[in-house]
């Protein structure tokens, strides 16, 4: 993989990627796609199995209990809706495991006494958990099947953080359930412990062990391939959104636990001021803060994302095309090669080169060679599958990655290249001539794992030589 290094890549053996994720909106493919309706069927029963369960542990008091080990004994809450929350975030995406987390966590607050306004908050919490966890393993690059320690190390960091930051809504809990403040640290502390053993002895093994096989199974039933990227903005939308949830849970928990004081309205300061006023200003200034740091938060987030989009997007697209370049051959190949292999199918490279180019640049001019380029990438798209990825690779060599792909696709669409660029001549313009263009096409097809870029970039870059062999303006297929 010299080129790779050269490019100052990691090996293909190093490469992570984080969670593979759909989004919500896929549900009204359920009328035309039985995978879709499947799916569906699976996920409302997620969501009737999660709200249940989160209706239980309030009517059975799951919540902190006594768990002896040894000398010591620790509250454990047991909470299903989190174990079923999570998973559906990290096998079929974000949103589909923030539906059942806000569902349990507000039929819980309502049964358990809540008003309204207070369930419809307190639920927050179980939503802002899955979403720091799903965040979480995207931002860290945490494989969903837990592949290596590197991976288990992570999860583990992230276990600790996301229910301590979620467990905020104890205020709002404690003052519902009228607990005082012993009983109410111990609560929190069988919540806080109670998600961070489910999501290591339950979560965890079940990523890792059945993590594959369900994600194959789910890949299937959708029509089209699942998103492996997060945006800058995105992850900067989430940045702000987090925050705003955390603080908008402390504001209105420390305003709901200054309400239950029972102060005496006529209670004053040392200084002889009223108490309560005192304490509505200190709510005041406390609104103001968290109001002022949301809005930096999101502001800030917002411009560094877009710095952050444009540099990505400029290191991984060619100026002149718009096509990928070769370094993102590299970051996309291992995500591509890895769907395909859990699918069962294969990838193949489909390798371009246009004929005489070097004439065409000598008699028309280097101009009408650029623009005899762009044409052409714009052409390859029209041409290729929505699946595929084309690549600029060279000065007038093209590349395009077919993944999850059957023996024999390759051949159809590299000839379907070859007649199409042959058809009609480029640079069609008043001021440009017409010239008539053609490309020798190699293709190179594997569904042996693991694959390596630069053997299948070889055997399609040999393809295509034999193929300007033959005469050019043809089709040849690795052996």
């Amino acid at each position: 993989m010299d080129e790779q290094r050269a490019l100052g890549l990691p090996p293909i053996d190093d490469e992570y990627q984080g969670p593979s994720w759909w989004h919500l909106s896929r549900l009204g493919e359920a009328r035309t796609s039985p995978g879709m309706r499947r799916v569906a069927s699976l996920m409302l029963a997620v969501l009737g199995v999660a709200t249940l369960t989160g209706i239980l542990n309030v009517t059975l008091d799951w919540n902190a209990l006594p768990l002896r080990l040894g000398p010591f004994e620790v509250p454990v809450t047991v909470y299903p809706p989190f174990v079923l929350s999570l998973l559906a975030a990290v096998w079929v995406g974000p949103t589909w495991g923030l539906v059942p987390a806000y569902a349990a966590n507000l039929a819980g607050a309502l049964v358990s006494g809540l008003r309204p306004w207070s369930a419809v908050l307190f639920a927050l919490a179980g939503a802002l958990e899955v979403l720091i966890f799903w965040g979480s393993m995207v931002t860290l690059n945490i494989s969903p099947d837990l592949r290596r320690w590197r991976d288990a190390r992570r999860f583990f960091l992230v276990c600790l953080i996301a229910p301590i930051t979620a467990s905020l809504a104890i205020l709002l809990w404690t003052n519902a359930r009228g607990l005082d403040t012993t009983e109410g640290l111990r609560v929190w502390r069988g919540w806080v412990i109670g998600d961070v053993l489910q999501a290591l002895l339950i979560v965890a093994p079940l990523l890792h062990l059945a993590g594959p096989k369900v994600r194959a199974w789910i890949d299937l039933q959708f029509a089209t391939p699942p998103r492996y990227e997060v945006t800058y903005t995105r992850t900067a939308l989430l940045a702000a959104l987090t925050f705003g949830m955390i603080a908008v849970l402390v504001f209105v928990g420390i305003a709901e636990l200054s309400s239950s004081l029972e102060l005496d309205p006529a209670a004053r300061t040392r200084s002889g001021q009223l108490l309560v006023e005192r304490l509505g200003e200190m709510q005041l200034y406390l609104g103001v803060l968290v109001a002022s740091l949301s809005v930096a938060a999101f502001v800030f987030s917002t411009v560094l994302a877009r710095m952050g989009e444009r540099q990505r997007s400029l290191s991984r697209r060619e100026s002149l095309t718009g096509c990928f370049n070769r370094r993102a051959f590299y970051e996309l190949f291992p995500r591509e090669v890895e769907r395909a292999r859990r699918l069962g199918w294969g990838v193949a490279l489909v390798f371009m080169d246009i004929d005489h180019f070097k004439a065409i640049n000598d008699r028309f001019g280097h101009e009408t060679g650029d623009r005899v380029l762009q044409q052409l990438s714009a052409r390859l798209r029209g041409l290729i599958r929505e699946t595929d990825l084309l690549f600029r690779w060279g000065g007038e060599e093209f590349v395009v990655l077919m993944p999850h792909t059957r023996p024999g696709e390759a051949r159809v669409l590299g000839e379907r290249i070859r007649a199409a660029v042959a058809e009609r001549p480029f640079a069609a313009t008043e001021a440009r001539p017409r010239v008539p263009v053609t490309v020798s096409v190699g293709v190179a097809f594997t569904s042996s794992w693991p694959v390596d870029p630069d053997a299948l970039l070889a055997s399609a870059d040999a393809a295509c030589y034999q193929a300007k062999e033959r005469g050019r303006n043809q089709v040849s297929e690795a052996a």
